[in-house]
């Protein structure tokens, strides 16, 4: 589980906003996961994570490149480079079997080393351009 806090911090509030969201979609995964919450709810979150990190990260990829800021080309790469990762992660799930929970652990991990990694490398680096 994770809590947003202000050494997540981008400047811009929009995107911290959706950082708050996502974590917070993040969160209910991993308590869906603890509690045993069966395929269709489980589905539900990774569709909402899949579909809100893209419009996420084309919001994010639009206001790093207005404010210029020096890793909007990394941000980029960095955002590729999820899609495809978390687009075999979610194609293993939902190849899965309800009692293969080692996969959605699998995922689980994956997705938090990603979202917390990225934050404090790349996104809060926007913080200088926002000043």
């Amino acid at each position: 589980m994770f809590e947003w806090n202000n050494a997540m911090a981008t400047g811009a509030m929009e995107i911290d906003d959706q950082h708050r969201e996502l974590i917070n979609k993040f969160n209910e995964l991993v308590e869906a996961e603890a509690g045993g919450a069966d395929r269709n709810t489980i589905g539900g979150i990774l569709d909402f994570l899949q579909y809100y990190a893209e419009w996420h990260f084309n919001t994010e990829e639009w206001i790093m490149n207005q404010n210029q800021c020096f890793v909007a080309e990394e941000n980029k790469k960095a955002h590729d480079e999820y899609r495809v990762k978390f687009g075999k992660l979610y194609d293993q799930w939902k190849n899965s079997t309800d009692s293969d929970n080692q996969v959605l652990h699998h995922t689980i991990v994956e997705l938090a080393r990603w979202i917390v990694n990225h934050i404090l490398t790349v996104d809060i680096q926007l913080h200088e351009h926002m000043k």
